[in-house]
């Protein structure tokens, strides 16, 4: 190699953004509990993102949002919600609202500058339940992806249906754990993000034992009512949702309780929208980040 090549390389690296590859780490969470995760790009970056997922799932399945905003300078945190993945195992509390004070500590411990916070799933309990017990000033800008607030125990009349899914699948669930975490796996994506599998993916869920789990989903969907949080919602908010969710009406009802929000759909994807069209939610997350309030306006009923 010539002199030129390496001055080319030398230059071409210069120009790159500046990112790392995700490590993994541990830092306290609430309770004692330690909260185990993934982390990529600049760590003095000005903008920062906090990925928090759903229920039983790994940090790694942000593993495409990871790289996507690394590269683009940001500096990126997923976690694993405690009694999830690597993080402590809890006998108790495993509950959104203390899952909301290891989201503070996570943003505390780790120095992130007013991160952009994104729950999915059960994350999105997770996300309402900090900002109704710990505020917003901590944070830029709140995301909620494929996922309404839980209604708590009035979801037993006014989503009947779906109530009695989900406790159908706790049926499952008790029964076969392992048949039913592959299962869930293959339900939520179409396929996973390389260079996991379904199999990878199943065995993450598992680590969290399943009387744990059944009373984590408990929890999230039908003890409490977290509608009156939506008003504490003083952040710009985007609500990304998959057209395909069954909960898509619940979604639309969402928005239009929250104080400054957008609603964005994707089509063609299932539940875990960003693995399944991961370059349009980038996109969609990075664009909102810039411009979290184009107008200024809250927009009107979601079409």
């Amino acid at each position: 190699m010539n002199f030129r090549s390496i001055f080319f390389l030398f230059a071409l690296a210069a120009a790159l953004p500046a990112h790392s590859f995700p490590h993994e780490a541990f830092t306290d969470g609430a309770d004692g509990v330690h909260i185990h995760y993934l982390e990529a790009g600049p760590a003095r970056a000005s903008r920062s993102v906090l990925f928090v997922p759903g229920w039983r799932v790994s940090a790694k399945i942000w593993t495409r949002q990871l790289d996507f905003f690394a590269a683009k300078g940001f500096r990126v945190v997923a976690i694993d919600s405690r009694s999830q993945g690597g993080s402590s195992l809890s006998a108790d509390g495993n509950t959104p609202e203390n899952r909301a004070h290891d989201i503070d500590r996570v943003i505390a411990n780790l120095a992130l500058d007013h991160p952009t916070l994104v729950g999915w799933s059960q994350g999105v309990q997770d996300v309402a339940a900090y900002v109704d017990h710990v505020g917003t000033a901590s944070v830029a800008n709140l995301v909620l992806v494929d996922g309404p607030v839980s209604s708590g125990p009035a979801d037993v009349t006014e989503t009947a249906g779906m109530v009695k899914e989900v406790l159908r699948g706790i049926g499952l669930y008790a029964r076969a754990p392992q048949a039913y975490s592959t299962g869930m796996m293959q339900a939520i994506m179409q396929s996973p993000p390389a260079p996991l599998t379904f199999e990878v993916l199943a065995a993450e869920a598992l680590k969290t034992p399943v009387d744990t789990g059944i009373s984590m989903l408990v929890s999230d969907m039908l003890t409490t009512d977290r509608r009156a949080a939506l008003k504490k919602f003083n952040k710009p908010t985007l609500v990304i949702a998959s057209r395909e969710s069954p909960l898509f009406g619940a979604q639309q009802a969402m928005v239009r309780a929250l104080p400054n929000a957008r609603f964005v759909t994707i089509d063609h994807a299932r539940h875990a929208v960003f693995v399944d069209a991961p370059d349009g939610f980038n996109r969609i997350l990075e664009r909102f980040i810039e411009s979290p309030n184009v107008d200024g306006s809250k927009p009107g009923p979601p079409s």
